[in-house]
Parts: structure tokens; sequence; C-alpha cells
């Protein structure tokens, strides 16, 4: 390739973006081109610096100056945000969540156990000798069974938002490190 056959490939490469970041890319590899001319370096050793020999990849913008450096930015803001949040969720977050998480399991696990105890207390005991014994037994049973499932609708609900609780906020954090 030459130098005019690189510069064509490189207009080429540069069409869709405004003529003045066009020409200003242009004028770049002029000024890279012409020092390493003076530096005794031949056409084919600058165009290989440069990379260009793989064809344009189709409906794709080339990566031009000024992209590469907002990309590399952007990648490097990335990486900062990422670390950041990551510590930040593990010194601050991580702690609370678990207690909170483990506190909703165990009420709910409360709330299921309560429900079924009714076949615990009653097979639990065996038959009382004694008529009030029996009445106290199946009082105790039904209200414990009552209030396993007002704790275990409710448990349904604190989860459930819980959990939508969380997703806002893996979400939140994912835009953080987008830069939303």
């Amino acid at each position: 390739m030459t130098k005019a056959e690189f510069f064509m490939q490189l207009q080429d490469r540069l069409r869709g973006l405004p003529q003045e970041e066009k020409q200003n890319i242009i004028r770049i590899y002029e000024d890279l081109f012409r020092q390493a001319e003076e530096s005794g370096k031949s056409e084919r050793e600058i165009i290989e610096s440069f990379g260009f020999q793989l064809p344009p990849i189709p409906n794709q913008p080339p990566l031009t100056g000024q992209r590469l450096m907002r990309r590399a930015e952007s990648g490097a803001r990335v990486v900062i945000t990422s670390v950041a949040l990551g510590l930040f969720n593990l010194l601050f977050v991580l702690g609370p969540f678990l207690a909170v998480a483990a506190s909703l399991f165990t009420l709910s696990l409360v709330a299921i156990l309560f429900t079924f105890s009714t076949f615990w207390i009653i097979l639990g005991t065996g038959l009382p000798t004694s008529l009030t014994i029996l009445l106290l037994e199946i009082f105790f049973a039904l209200m414990m069974t009552g209030l396993g499932v007002l704790l275990t609708i409710g448990m349904w609900k604190v989860n459930v938002g819980f959990k939508k609780l969380v997703i806002r906020y893996v979400r939140l954090n994912l835009r953080l490190i987008k830069g939303e």
C-alpha cells in the first residue's frame, strides 16, 4: 500500500464524520507521516505502524483518535466506578443486607411452622384424658395456625418488597457503572 492508497482508505473510513473532524484526523496522519519520513522510515513501515492493513468493518464508524480516547476514558471510568461500588457494597451494604435477608428468612420459616403447627400440637400431645384439655389444645392449635397464616401472608408481601428493593439497588449500581 502506498501513501496515496493509505490516505484514500483513510478518507473512506472517515466517511460519515463531520468535515472538520475528518480534516483534523487527516492532518494528524499527514504530520505523523511527515515526521516518520523525516526520521528515515519507508511508506510501508509507516503504514504498518498505523495498523491499517485490515479493510474497514461495514456499517461501523471507524475508531478515530478522539473516539479511541473517549473509549479508553470510558473504560477507565467503568473500572474505577466498579471498584468503588464494589468496595462500598462490601463494606457498608453487605452486612445489613445479610442481616435483613436472614431475618426475613427466619420469620418466613416461623410463619410456615406456625401454619402447620396444628398437626404437631395434636399429634405430639396425643389424646388428653379430659375434655377441657382437649378443647384447650384445639383452641391453641387453631390460634397458632391462624397466626401462622397471617404471618405467612405478611412475610410473602415483605419478601416480594425486599426482592424489588434489591433489584432496584442492583439496577442503580449498573446505571452508575454505565454512567447514566
